[in-house]
Protein backbone atom coordinates (compact mmCIF):
# COMPACT_ATOMS: atom_id res chain seq x y z
CA UNK A 1 0.00 0.00 0.00
CA UNK A 2 1.16 3.41 -0.70
CA UNK A 3 -1.72 5.94 0.99
CA UNK A 4 -3.57 5.24 4.08
CA UNK A 5 -6.15 6.68 6.52
CA UNK A 6 -6.44 5.60 10.11
CA UNK A 7 -9.48 6.74 12.50
CA UNK A 8 -8.80 5.47 15.87
CA UNK A 9 -12.30 5.76 18.02
CA UNK A 10 -13.70 7.99 15.63
CA UNK A 11 -16.98 6.31 14.32
CA UNK A 12 -17.72 5.17 17.75
CA UNK A 13 -15.57 4.19 21.07
CA UNK A 14 -13.71 1.35 20.74
CA UNK A 15 -13.42 1.04 16.98
CA UNK A 16 -11.23 1.81 14.06
CA UNK A 17 -11.61 2.82 10.58
CA UNK A 18 -8.84 1.97 7.77
CA UNK A 19 -8.84 3.31 4.09
CA UNK A 20 -6.25 2.99 1.65
CA UNK A 21 -5.01 2.98 -1.67
CA UNK A 22 -2.68 0.35 -3.49
CA UNK A 23 -0.04 1.84 -5.69
CA UNK A 24 1.96 -0.93 -7.55
CA UNK A 25 3.27 -1.87 -11.24
CA UNK A 26 -0.04 -2.46 -12.58
CA UNK A 27 2.40 -5.47 -14.39
CA UNK A 28 2.92 -7.47 -11.19
CA UNK A 29 0.12 -9.97 -11.06
CA UNK A 30 -1.90 -9.94 -7.77
CA UNK A 31 -5.72 -11.61 -6.53
CA UNK A 32 -8.75 -10.02 -5.41
CA UNK A 33 -9.47 -10.70 -1.35
CA UNK A 34 -9.89 -13.93 -0.23
CA UNK A 35 -8.92 -16.55 2.62
CA UNK A 36 -5.47 -16.39 2.81
CA UNK A 37 -5.09 -18.56 6.25
CA UNK A 38 -7.71 -20.65 7.28
CA UNK A 39 -6.94 -21.27 11.02
CA UNK A 40 -6.88 -18.80 12.09
CA UNK A 41 -8.81 -17.10 9.46
CA UNK A 42 -7.08 -14.50 7.68
CA UNK A 43 -8.61 -12.95 4.39
CA UNK A 44 -7.23 -10.11 2.13
CA UNK A 45 -5.85 -10.43 -1.01
CA UNK A 46 -2.49 -12.01 -2.35
CA UNK A 47 0.64 -11.42 -4.36
CA UNK A 48 1.05 -13.53 -7.01
CA UNK A 49 4.80 -13.32 -7.13
CA UNK A 50 5.50 -13.67 -3.81
CA UNK A 51 2.56 -15.48 -2.20
CA UNK A 52 2.19 -12.34 0.44
CA UNK A 53 -0.32 -9.42 0.97
CA UNK A 54 -0.25 -5.55 1.44
CA UNK A 55 -3.40 -6.64 4.34
CA UNK A 56 -4.43 -8.60 6.22
CA UNK A 57 -7.56 -9.06 8.31
CA UNK A 58 -7.98 -11.46 10.86
CA UNK A 59 -11.24 -12.81 11.31
CA UNK A 60 -13.38 -9.71 13.08
CA UNK A 61 -10.62 -8.48 15.53
CA UNK A 62 -8.09 -7.26 13.62
CA UNK A 63 -6.32 -5.67 10.68
CA UNK A 64 -2.25 -5.40 9.47
CA UNK A 65 -1.14 -3.38 6.82
CA UNK A 66 2.47 -3.19 4.97
CA UNK A 67 3.48 -0.08 3.28
CA UNK A 68 6.63 0.20 1.54
CA UNK A 69 9.23 3.07 2.79
CA UNK A 70 11.66 4.63 0.43
CA UNK A 71 15.27 2.75 0.08
CA UNK A 72 17.83 4.98 0.31
CA UNK A 73 20.93 2.65 0.31
CA UNK A 74 20.12 1.27 -3.19
CA UNK A 75 19.19 -2.75 -3.76
CA UNK A 76 19.10 -4.93 -0.70
CA UNK A 77 20.73 -8.27 -0.22
CA UNK A 78 18.82 -11.05 -2.58
CA UNK A 79 18.23 -13.31 0.68
CA UNK A 80 15.78 -10.30 2.10
CA UNK A 81 12.22 -12.04 2.97
CA UNK A 82 9.27 -10.87 1.69
CA UNK A 83 7.32 -7.85 3.59
CA UNK A 84 4.03 -9.21 2.16
CA UNK A 85 4.31 -12.62 3.80
CA UNK A 86 5.51 -10.85 7.16
CA UNK A 87 2.03 -9.04 7.16
CA UNK A 88 0.30 -12.61 6.72
CA UNK A 89 2.39 -14.20 9.51
CA UNK A 90 1.82 -11.36 12.28
CA UNK A 91 -1.95 -11.11 11.23
CA UNK A 92 -1.71 -14.96 12.19
CA UNK A 93 0.02 -14.82 14.84
CA UNK A 94 -0.72 -16.00 18.51
CA UNK A 95 -4.28 -15.01 19.56
CA UNK A 96 -4.27 -12.18 17.55
CA UNK A 97 -3.53 -9.72 20.15
CA UNK A 98 -1.91 -6.56 19.75
CA UNK A 99 1.37 -8.23 22.26
CA UNK A 100 1.17 -10.99 20.26
CA UNK A 101 1.89 -9.49 16.61
CA UNK A 102 3.76 -7.04 17.64
CA UNK A 103 6.07 -9.33 19.19
CA UNK A 104 6.02 -11.96 16.39
CA UNK A 105 6.61 -8.38 14.15
CA UNK A 106 9.99 -8.10 16.86
CA UNK A 107 11.41 -11.10 16.46
CA UNK A 108 11.20 -11.85 12.96
CA UNK A 109 13.31 -8.37 12.58
CA UNK A 110 15.88 -10.62 14.65
CA UNK A 111 15.62 -13.33 12.45
CA UNK A 112 15.48 -11.94 9.41
CA UNK A 113 16.40 -9.33 6.87
CA UNK A 114 14.09 -7.48 4.79
CA UNK A 115 13.80 -3.88 2.71
CA UNK A 116 12.10 -1.13 4.72
CA UNK A 117 8.89 -0.77 5.61
CA UNK A 118 6.56 0.64 7.70
CA UNK A 119 3.46 -1.80 9.43
CA UNK A 120 0.08 -1.32 10.83
CA UNK A 121 -1.39 -3.28 13.23
CA UNK A 122 -5.38 -2.16 13.93
CA UNK A 123 -7.70 -3.69 15.94
CA UNK A 124 -10.43 -1.78 18.25
CA UNK A 125 -8.06 -2.89 21.69
CA UNK A 126 -4.60 -0.93 20.32
CA UNK A 127 -3.14 0.13 17.47
CA UNK A 128 0.70 0.61 16.63
CA UNK A 129 2.86 1.13 13.96
CA UNK A 130 6.47 -0.43 13.10
CA UNK A 131 8.57 1.37 11.10
CA UNK A 132 11.82 -0.63 9.67
CA UNK A 133 14.25 1.42 7.86
CA UNK A 134 16.56 -1.90 6.85
CA UNK A 135 19.21 -1.70 9.82
CA UNK A 136 16.77 -0.85 13.01
CA UNK A 137 13.15 -0.50 14.32
CA UNK A 138 10.95 2.38 15.78
CA UNK A 139 7.54 1.45 17.61
CA UNK A 140 4.93 3.82 17.81
CA UNK A 141 2.27 2.08 20.16
CA UNK A 142 -0.08 2.59 20.95
CA UNK A 143 -1.48 5.43 18.60
CA UNK A 144 -3.53 8.14 19.77
CA UNK A 145 -7.54 8.48 18.95
CA UNK A 146 -7.80 10.54 16.21
CA UNK A 147 -7.01 11.04 12.88
CA UNK A 148 -3.80 9.90 10.93
CA UNK A 149 -1.99 9.39 7.67
CA UNK A 150 1.04 7.40 6.17
CA UNK A 151 2.46 6.74 3.13
CA UNK A 152 6.53 5.56 2.37
CA UNK A 153 7.30 8.18 5.02
CA UNK A 154 6.10 8.34 9.10
CA UNK A 155 2.97 8.52 10.47
CA UNK A 156 1.19 11.50 10.10
CA UNK A 157 4.93 13.17 8.56
CA UNK A 158 4.22 16.56 7.80
CA UNK A 159 6.93 17.17 5.33
CA UNK A 160 5.12 14.13 3.09
CA UNK A 161 2.66 16.24 0.94
CA UNK A 162 -0.04 13.55 0.53
CA UNK A 163 0.05 13.02 4.17
CA UNK A 164 -0.05 16.49 4.78
CA UNK A 165 -3.10 16.87 2.42
CA UNK A 166 -4.95 14.19 4.17
CA UNK A 167 -4.71 15.34 7.32
CA UNK A 168 -5.71 19.07 6.81
CA UNK A 169 -9.03 17.95 4.87
CA UNK A 170 -9.42 15.69 8.05
CA UNK A 171 -8.76 18.20 10.68
CA UNK A 172 -12.58 18.97 12.89
CA UNK A 173 -14.24 15.92 10.84
CA UNK A 174 -16.04 13.90 13.44
CA UNK A 175 -18.10 11.86 11.51
CA UNK A 176 -21.82 10.80 12.47
CA UNK A 177 -21.80 7.35 11.62
CA UNK A 178 -19.63 4.84 10.02
CA UNK A 179 -21.08 5.61 6.53
CA UNK A 180 -20.17 9.25 6.71
CA UNK A 181 -16.65 7.97 7.49
CA UNK A 182 -16.02 6.09 4.49
CA UNK A 183 -17.79 8.69 2.31
CA UNK A 184 -14.84 11.28 3.23
CA UNK A 185 -12.08 8.84 2.91
CA UNK A 186 -13.21 7.61 -0.38
CA UNK A 187 -13.37 10.92 -1.26
CA UNK A 188 -9.74 11.76 -0.14
CA UNK A 189 -8.84 7.98 -2.34
CA UNK A 190 -10.45 9.31 -5.05
CA UNK A 191 -8.58 12.27 -5.37
CA UNK A 192 -6.27 13.48 -8.55
CA UNK A 193 -4.69 16.70 -6.90
CA UNK A 194 -5.10 20.11 -8.38
CA UNK A 195 -2.82 22.77 -9.13
CA UNK A 196 -2.11 25.62 -6.79
CA UNK A 197 -4.84 28.73 -6.16
CA UNK A 198 -4.30 32.11 -4.92
CA UNK A 199 -2.61 31.63 -0.86
CA UNK A 200 -2.55 27.35 -1.43
CA UNK A 201 -0.12 25.04 -2.67
CA UNK A 202 -0.94 22.31 -5.09
CA UNK A 203 -2.96 19.42 -3.39
CA UNK A 204 -0.75 16.26 -4.83
CA UNK A 205 -2.37 13.07 -6.14
CA UNK A 206 -4.01 10.42 -4.16
CA UNK A 207 -5.23 8.31 -6.76
CA UNK A 208 -2.79 7.34 -9.36
CA UNK A 209 -3.36 7.57 -12.90
CA UNK A 210 0.43 7.69 -14.65
CA UNK A 211 4.19 6.37 -14.07
CA UNK A 212 5.56 3.33 -13.27
CA UNK A 213 3.46 2.72 -10.12
CA UNK A 214 -0.32 3.54 -9.95
CA UNK A 215 -3.54 3.26 -7.94
CA UNK A 216 -4.65 -0.86 -8.52
CA UNK A 217 -6.92 -1.44 -5.92
CA UNK A 218 -8.89 0.56 -2.71
CA UNK A 219 -9.78 -1.16 0.36
CA UNK A 220 -11.94 -0.30 3.71
CA UNK A 221 -11.57 -1.99 6.54
CA UNK A 222 -13.56 -1.04 9.96
CA UNK A 223 -13.98 -2.57 13.23
CA UNK A 224 -15.71 -2.56 16.24
CA UNK A 225 -16.68 -4.52 19.33
CA UNK A 226 -20.13 -5.54 17.63
CA UNK A 227 -19.63 -4.91 14.01
CA UNK A 228 -16.79 -5.52 11.18
CA UNK A 229 -16.56 -4.37 7.58
CA UNK A 230 -14.39 -5.05 4.51
CA UNK A 231 -14.69 -3.30 1.34
CA UNK A 232 -12.98 -3.81 -1.46
CA UNK A 233 -12.58 -1.97 -4.98
CA UNK A 234 -10.39 -3.57 -8.01
CA UNK A 235 -8.70 -1.05 -9.95
CA UNK A 236 -8.95 2.80 -9.17
CA UNK A 237 -11.48 4.21 -6.40
CA UNK A 238 -12.53 6.71 -9.01
CA UNK A 239 -13.93 4.34 -11.56
CA UNK A 240 -13.86 0.85 -9.58
CA UNK A 241 -17.04 -0.95 -8.13
CA UNK A 242 -17.17 -1.61 -4.62
CA UNK A 243 -17.59 -5.33 -3.12
CA UNK A 244 -18.76 -6.41 0.16
CA UNK A 245 -16.15 -8.41 1.37
CA UNK A 246 -16.71 -8.75 4.53
CA UNK A 247 -18.49 -12.30 4.90
CA UNK A 248 -15.22 -13.56 3.70
CA UNK A 249 -14.50 -12.67 7.52
CA UNK A 250 -17.33 -15.46 8.69
CA UNK A 251 -17.47 -18.31 7.06
CA UNK A 252 -16.21 -20.97 4.31
CA UNK A 253 -16.85 -19.94 0.54
CA UNK A 254 -18.86 -17.35 0.90
CA UNK A 255 -20.00 -15.00 -2.19
CA UNK A 256 -18.43 -11.56 -2.54
CA UNK A 257 -21.27 -8.80 -3.16
CA UNK A 258 -21.85 -5.97 -4.93
CA UNK A 259 -22.59 -2.87 -3.31
CA UNK A 260 -23.87 0.37 -4.64
CA UNK A 261 -21.23 3.37 -5.20
CA UNK A 262 -21.44 6.79 -3.74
Amino acid sequence: MCTLILGVDLVEPGSVILAANRDEDPARPSEGPGVLRAEPRVVGGRDARKGGTWLAIRERRAAVAMLNRREDSGPGSPTRRSRGLLALEVAAAGDGSPAAALECTQAALRESEFAPFSMLYASPLKCWLIAWDGASASVVAPIAPGWHAITHADLDDPAEPRTRWIAGRLAGFAPANRDEAERRLLDLLRSHGMAAGTGAGPAPPVCLHEGIIRTVSTSIVYLAREEARYVHIEGRPCTGAALDCAPLLAGPNPARQRIARD
